[in-house]
């Protein structure tokens, strides 16, 4: 249970003996044990040295612990509490510190009061400016080591979501809704191709560095376009965008993630050729749709993570590469999010454990740039799915044998082929 005014935690021991060695200084200078004199002379630059002014410093000892008459019971009560005082206010948080430090200013008073102080004690005004002076070094110590907590805390969330992010939650907590709530999000699920196969022909500490490789750049790429590493399962990674923080344009920013794993990959095979490990192949699915988003756990282990029906079609759309031989597959509502991106339309399916279908998608290219030759096979394409559908088979079957042998992939058209003869007999 988390009380409102304790802070128990390692780095007290070291607050406390801090307060404790400042105490002991302030006594020692109560009791005048150590005296500094000042002497300031304002000279004006006269004289052959030209000085304008001349500083002296002298110290004396003006009080001899050895001669001196024995301690009131006063004395040691009030540097009694003032010690104690010393030790216990870095184990509190600010409302407990104060309470101890208007307590221990009280008892103090009270002692003072009470009781004859004697002529070797420290005045009451030093007893109590001994302990203001300990409260204020107790609230900046507690105040450096929350900014160094929260330079800490954000070191950590950045390795999660982009800085800017994680700066805009020290910033406002609030506006990354750690409560839970339902949320438009876009999620990417990346995972290897044939990992099992590859991970039989290595030892463990070359599989160690061919998944962290391969979990680095895709990390780079996600956090590179603002999205934010949900988990890492095995040899599949899981990143979302729109949560914590929210964004307009997470559904673009998960298709560029998507496309740039695709393309790097290349670039990352080309380093494993030169440590003697095998080629990487991914496949990458991309869901866009409501999620609830936020902590997710128990007592024992809490994480902010993302579920719902979006994250497992993304998931499911991952699977659907190996079957019909393309690099990404997207949901249809995030091709509706983007309609500046020309797709490919793959199959109309059915995920398991969901009612309704979902439209696969493979993206293609921006509109802008895309050549009037790739949109004519895109068109082609769109009319022998349209063919398909109205079970016109010879139309259907003749398109998609052209595309197979003009485009590709000839898996995927084969796939299509076969889907018509069967169907057809």
């Amino acid at each position: 249970m988390k009380l409102p005014f304790y802070n128990p935690a390692r780095r007290n021991v070291t607050f406390s003996l801090l307060l404790v060695l400042a105490l002991l200084l302030l006594v020692l200078t109560g009791l005048g044990v150590f005296r500094m004199y000042f002497s300031f002379d304002w000279t004006g630059g006269q004289g052959d040295s030209g000085e304008l002014f001349s500083l002296k410093i002298r110290g004396g000892n003006a009080y001899n612990l050895f001669v001196a008459a024995p301690f009131s019971s006063a004395f040691l009560a009030t540097q009694a509490i003032t010690l104690v005082l010393a030790i216990m206010l870095p184990w509190f948080r600010l409302v407990g510190g104060s309470i101890l430090a208007a307590l221990a200013a009280l008892a103090v008073v009270f002692i003072h009061i009470k009781q004859d102080v004697g002529n070797t004690s420290i005045p009451i005004e030093f007893e109590l400016l001994i302990i203001l002076v300990l409260y204020v070094l107790y609230v900046l110590l507690q105040f450096f080591a929350e900014i160094r907590d929260r330079k800490r805390f954000a070191s950590l969330l950045s390795q999660y979501v982009p800085p800017e992010l994680a700066n805009a939650y020290i910033r406002d907590p609030g506006s990354m809704g750690l409560n839970g709530e339902e949320r438009e999000v876009s999620v990417l699920f990346c995972d290897i191709i044939g990992f099992s196969a590859v991970s039989e022909q290595l030892e463990s500490d070359q599989v160690a560095a061919w998944l962290n490789g391969f979990f680095e750049l895709v990390s780079k790429i996600v956090v590179r376009h603002r999205g934010t590493l949900d988990k890492f399962m095995g040899d599949s990674v899981m990143a979302v965008w729109g949560a914590p923080a929210k964004t307009q344009t997470h559904a673009f920013d998960a298709l560029s993630a998507a496309m740039d794993i695709q393309r790097e990959i290349a670039e990352l095979n080309a380093r494993y050729d030169s440590m003697q490990l095998p080629h990487i192949q991914v496949g990458v699915g991309v869901s866009t749709g409501l999620a609830n988003v936020g902590p997710l756990g128990s007592e024992y282990r809490m994480d902010y993570t993302v579920v719902g029906d979006t994250v497992n079609v993304a998931q499911r759309l991952e699977a659907q590469t190996r079957k019909y031989h393309v690099p990404v597959i997207v949901s249809d509502k995030t091709a509706e999010a983007l309609p500046d991106i020309l797709f490919r339309e793959l199959d109309t399916v059915q995920v398991k454990g969901r009612k309704k279908s979902v439209t696969m998608l493979q993206p293609i290219e921006a509109k802008e740039t895309a050549s009037d030759e790739l949109k004519q096979l895109l068109t082609q394409h769109r009319i022998a799915m349209e063919a398909s559908k109205a079970r016109d088979w010879e139309k259907a079957t003749a398109l998609f044998e052209q595309l197979r042998d003009d485009w590709g992939p000839s898996e995927m058209y084969e796939l299509y082929l076969a889907g018509i003869r069967q169907a057809a007999s």
